[in-house]
């Protein structure tokens, strides 16, 4: 809102974060998506070629959703430069950078920006309370806009919930939980693969992300994964189609799984299911 106007044009990845998306189409905004690698995230190539027509750009280099895909350093740097060099301001979603499974964080888009141009995004609301809504920005030159327009849509922030969030980030024990986080949920990632390629329909093929919450998956064309989340559903299970992250006609035969639920027997048995019907 604080960059752009009605009839202005954001690139973004694809596929993309529905709720992303959905956002952009309701500030009037024209989307283009660029293609993106599962491992190494945006296709640079597709963004030099529509750099000149846009008017910002959005990304989630690290671990994003639904691909789990984590962009090179040397390509972040590009990027940003790039984009700069333009005049294209970047809103960098950061949200799953902690969420790594290797050795290391992964750079931020941020740690290359000179001129101010990248605005870094994060919250703790997918690695520690979602209910609290508590997030930060840091918003290069772009201070003053996003200053004033906070102050117009929220006068203050709820104070109660952040100094609850910065307090429990004093002691410490922040790190000590995500070292746990990541540990699960790389457990959890695991199980999911072995038991996708035990049980699914031959052919289906899975991200391999190194972080994150997200694993995308890709049937063979026939099978339709709108049709599929609506047999899953009456069988209590949910699934996020393919065609939810994309404004086109793509993706249809692909869905997001989240690995953000405590493996247990009873998820293995639904994961099972969920195979047998993606095969039927």
């Amino acid at each position: 809102m604080a960059l752009s106007k009605p009839g202005d044009t954001i690139a973004m990845e694809s596929p993309c974060y529905s709720g992303i998306l959905q956002l952009a189409r309701s500030l009037g905004l024209k989307v283009i998506e660029l293609p993106t690698h599962p491992i190494t995230g945006i296709e640079i190539d597709a963004l030099k070629k529509v750099v000149s027509k846009i008017n910002l750009c959005l990304l989630v280099p690290n671990f994003n959703t639904p691909l789990g895909s984590c962009m090179p350093d040397e390509h972040k740097k590009e990027v940003v430069a790039l984009l700069a060099k333009h005049g294209v301001p970047l809103i960098e979603d950061d949200i799953y950078g902690d969420l790594y499974f290797g050795a290391q964080r992964p750079k931020c888009c941020k740690s290359f920006d000179t001129g101010g141009t990248v605005l870094w995004c994060s919250s703790i609301s997918k690695t520690l309370a979602p209910g609290y809504r508590v997030g930060w920005i840091a918003p290069g030159k772009y201070k003053e806009q996003i200053l004033k327009l906070k102050l117009v849509h929220a006068i203050s922030s709820t104070t109660i919930t952040q100094e609850a969030v910065a307090n429990f980030l004093k002691t410490g024990r922040y790190e000590n939980h995500l070292r746990k986080l990541r540990q699960t949920l790389q457990y959890n990632y695991q199980q999911y693969i072995d038991t996708i390629a035990e049980y699914f329909p031959e052919g289906t093929k899975t991200s391999r992300p190194q972080g994150g919450l997200a694993l995308w998956v890709e049937f063979s064309k026939e099978i339709n994964t709108t049709i599929l989340f609506e047999r899953a559903l009456k069988q209590n299970i949910s699934i996020s189609p393919g065609r939810m992250f994309t404004l086109q006609n793509q993706f249809e035969n692909c869905m997001r799984l989240s690995l953000g639920l405590p493996w247990s027997e009873t998820l293995k048995q639904k994961l099972k299911l969920l195979g047998r019907l993606a095969g039927s």
